[in-house]
């Protein structure tokens, strides 16, 4: 009965380490964190990793007031000639502010907070389409 018991667990723990492995799509590109109040210390919130198939695309800041936000990297050479924007608005289109890595952004007024955020790679950059892999 034990024996059983045992084996019946060590299945649903090899099932379900299986079903959290969750592949990336394409290169990591970065990586940035957010924060619920100014100055990037307090009340964290978690963070976003960029991966290659989001580049281009705007993506919204949603489920929570993002008051400051720190890009923590961009890996290179994946994001060469990339540059990552953060917005005020959720539709990549008022407030642009564009980032270095390591330096803290807090939203400015009379924002509320930031709305949304999105890796610019333009053609011919490295992770763009087009681009020339210069490693291969």
């Amino acid at each position: 009965m034990q024996f059983t018991t045992f084996l019946a667990a060590a299945a649903a723990l090899a099932m379900g380490t299986n079903a959290a492995a969750i592949k990336r799509d394409g290169a990591r590109m970065g990586q940035f964190r957010i924060f619920g109040a100014d100055g990037c210390k307090e009340l964290n919130d978690g963070f976003y990793t960029v991966d290659e198939s989001d580049k281009n695309t705007c993506y919204a800041l949603t489920g929570t007031v993002v008051k400051s936000l720190t890009l923590e990297a961009l890996n290179y050479p994946a994001a060469n000639g990339c540059s990552f924007f953060i917005y005020t608005d959720a539709a990549c289109g008022a407030g642009r502010r564009s980032l270095e890595t390591q330096v803290c952004n807090d939203v400015p007024a009379p924002a509320v907070g930031w709305g949304s955020w999105q890796l610019f790679c333009p053609t011919g950059a490295a992770g763009a389409p087009g681009a020339i892999d210069a490693t291969a």
